[in-house]
């Protein structure tokens, strides 16, 4: 439930050329249910949505075609493998540009994502390591890469959300 003048997060997707919704409150539904579970069949699907199995394919397949739907994954619960400390490091650079980082850093599996920002630290890596001293030999050989000035790291305690992009089913 909402609190009180709040609304609910709504996706917009923009138009197609005649100026009509890319996706139907149908589409919406369909990923709301493939982001549940991905390998539905489409039998099912075309239950739960009230439509033909061929109707929920056509559907799907100009999804995945528009890009709507990048890909399919697993997701992997890093903790299973070992990996049970995340972290958060944001780096200042100086005289290295971000493609020069970013390639310099594709070597590191700890790395898990790479993402550049506005403000005085630039680039904000997502790491996994297993534990704390790990952490530490990851941070000094980050330190010695040409271009990293300073890091700051912030350590994940827990993670009460983690939802990624979820449609909002229609009411």
């Amino acid at each position: 439930m909402l609190p009180p003048n709040r609304q609910a997060f709504r996706i917009e997707l923009g138009t197609n050329a005649n100026g009509d919704p890319l996706l139907d409150h149908i589409d919406e539904k369909l990923l709301a249910l493939l982001k549940k579970d991905a390998k539905k069949k489409y039998s099912d699907l075309a239950v739960e949505l009230d439509l033909s199995p061929p109707s929920v394919h056509a559907r799907v397949k100009k999804l995945e075609q528009s890009g709507v739907i990048k890909s399919y994954n697993i997701d992997i619960d890093a903790t299973q493998l070992g990996l049970k400390l995340c972290a958060f490091v944001r780096l200042t650079t100086e005289g290295s540009s971000c493609s020069d980082l970013c390639k310099a850093l594709t070597i590191f599996p700890e790395v898990e994502e790479f993402y550049t920002v506005a403000g005085e630290e630039c680039v904000l890596l997502k790491v996994r390591t297993t534990d704390t001293a790990a952490l530490g030999h990851f941070l000094d050989t980050l330190r010695t890469i040409a271009g990293v000035k300073k890091t700051i790291t912030s350590v994940v305690l827990n993670v009460p959300l983690d939802r990624g992009i979820t449609p909002r089913l229609p009411d």
